[in-house]
């Protein structure tokens, strides 16, 4: 089954929703298919993406009234002879779809990483309410959902739930590979001294990920301990505005040698094979690509207790898991872990074995793939 797919994405950077999609899009010129990617914006994913060969397109579906993009993507579904369109997006770019597939009468598979957060207006959010439901009942053939919270909480924002498959995110444990130079390049590049505890958090700076709350929680760790706190990652959505903030705040609380921001990294696996600790304080996810590196590297994990995190992450058993919002709660579990190096040890080799039964990529592959083949089937009775 050669398919020719369009996959609408966030947007040009890389992000956990895009890392799934770039792995779909391999898997899929594996199998001798093609792809066409649309990103609103131009970054480090698209000039992947153009270097892979794949064209790549530039239509702003960030709005969900937007109609005017709709047809832009119906009229690159006609003229590039796409058969399927599988988009990884939030509610603008999900609704544009299926209203592009339906006009190019090509059928529409929506890949839901974390719930959508629909405006706070009432009028707005109404709408936006009343256009999800009727577009995921009538132009869109599946839902995939990373993690059951997540299916529960789009079936509240009106998709059926008979529509909706849950499909882990995974990872190909060939991730953790390990570098044993990497330990002491990292260190001597950071100025760290041998033995100093390392925690770490990769992600996006953004409120949503919690770095504020990482950093309250290290003034109270930091009493007791010799550690340092590794913040990974770039501030996408404030243009430093937050990043900014979050330096204050350490500065502020005498930290100024204890948090480090890396900025983007493309050595990630080098990093993480540093850390003691993993650790992410998300207000919000859906099921967090960067928990399973973590894991796959063996290293315990301490993540809150939102989204599809206490699907992968066992409490007591592959790491620990706080409520979000609470820089005392996390504080109390890191301190529990740096106390505990053999038992957070164990953890992290339980995390290992945990991603090895459930959530190895080859698994999510072959989902993903039996759900195309069954679109595309149903797709042909109803013909």
């Amino acid at each position: 089954m050669r398919l020719k797919i369009l996959y609408p994405v966030i947007d040009g950077e890389i992000t956990g929703g895009n890392i799934i999609a770039l792995w779909i899009i391999e898997e899929l010129l594996k199998r001798g298919g093609q792809a066409v990617v649309n990103s609103p914006s131009e970054g480090k994913l698209t000039d992947i993406l153009r270097n892979k060969g794949i064209k790549v397109c530039t239509i702003d579906t960030r709005r969900s009234f937007s109609f005017g993009s709709a047809i832009k993507l119906a009229r690159i579904i006609k003229e590039e002879g796409i058969d399927l369109v599988h988009s990884h997006t939030p509610l603008g770019g999900t609704v544009l779809s299926r209203i592009g597939g339906f006009i190019s009468d090509v059928p529409v598979i929506n890949h839901a990483h974390v719930r959508d957060s629909f405006n706070q207006n009432p009028f707005i959010g109404a709408y936006q309410f009343l256009i999800n439901w009727l577009t995921s009942r009538f132009f869109c053939s599946k839902v995939i959902a990373v993690s059951h919270a997540v299916k529960e909480e789009i079936i509240k924002q009106g998709v059926r739930a008979d529509k909706i498959d849950v499909i882990h995110n995974g990872i190909n444990p060939g991730f953790a590979s390990q570098d044993n130079n990497s330990d002491i390049k990292i260190r001597n590049e950071f100025g760290l001294k041998q033995g100093q505890r390392i925690i770490g958090q990769v992600g996006r700076l953004c409120e949503n990920k919690g770095q504020h709350v990482l950093i309250k929680a290290a003034e109270i760790v930091a009493k007791e301990y010799d550690c340092v706190f590794l913040i990974v990652g770039e501030d996408l959505e404030k243009a430093g505005e937050y990043k900014n903030s979050l330096f204050e705040l350490a500065q502020g609380l005498g930290l100024g040698q204890r948090v480090i921001f890396t900025g983007y990294r493309s050595d990630i696996r080098e990093l993480m094979n540093t850390f003691d600790i993993f650790t992410l304080p998300s207000f919000v996810e859906g099921l967090p690509v960067v928990i399973l590196e973590a894991m796959a590297m063996a290293k315990p994990v301490v993540a809150t207790s939102v989204g599809g995190n206490p699907e992968i992450v066992i409490d007591g058993k592959t790491g620990t898991i706080v409520p979000p919002g609470n820089p005392e709660k996390l504080a109390e579990a890191l301190r529990y872990h740096l106390k505990n190096p053999e038992i957070s040890k164990a953890m992290g080799k339980r995390g290992y074995q945990r991603i090895e039964e459930n959530f190895l990529l080859s698994q999510m592959l072959t989902k993903i793939f039996d759900i195309y083949a069954q679109v595309k089937k149903d797709r042909k009775q109803w013909q």
